[in-house]
C-alpha cells in the first residue's frame, strides 16, 4: 500500500524504528562519548600527520645527501658514472622530493580544500 503523502512517509518511519530521527534529541552522554571519540580521532590524525611529516623530512634529506655524495664521488674519484646515469638520478631525486612533499602538504592542508 501506497503511503498519502509525506507525512505518512515520516510518520511510519519513525513508528517503525521507535526512534526518534531528530539528532539533538540524542541523550547527553551519547553525545559526550561520541565528541570525545571524534576529539580522539582528531588527536590521533594530528600525531600521525606530524609524524609523516618528520619521516619524509628525514628519508628526503638522506636521499639529498646520498645523491649529492654520489656526484662529488662521480666528479673527483671518477667513478666512471654515465651522464645518462646522472640525468635518471638528478630526475628521480627530483620526482622524489617533490611528490613526497607535496603528499605530506597535501594530507596537512587537506581540509582547506573544501
Amino acid at each position: 500500500m501506497a503511503a498519502k503523502n509525506l507525512l505518512d512517509v515520516i510518520q511510519h518511519t519513525s513508528r517503525s524504528k521507535n526512534k526518534d530521527i531528530d539528532i539533538d534529541s540524542d541523550e547527553l552522554e551519547a553525545q559526550k562519548v561520541q565528541k570525545a571519540l571524534e576529539a580522539d580521532r582528531y588527536s590521533s590524525d594530528t600525531r600521525d600527520r606530524k609524524w609523516l611529516a618528520i619521516w619524509t623530512a628525514v628519508i628526503v634529506s638522506i636521499w639529498l645527501l646520498v645523491v649529492l655524495l654520489i656526484l662529488v664521488l662521480n666528479a673527483k674519484w671518477q667513478l666512471g658514472l654515465h651522464d645518462a646515469i646522472l640525468v635518471a638520478l638528478l630526475g628521480t631525486t627530483t620526482l622524489n622530493v617533490l611528490g613526497l612533499s607535496f603528499i605530506v602538504l597535501r594530507g596537512h592542508f587537506n581540509g582547506y580544500n573544501k
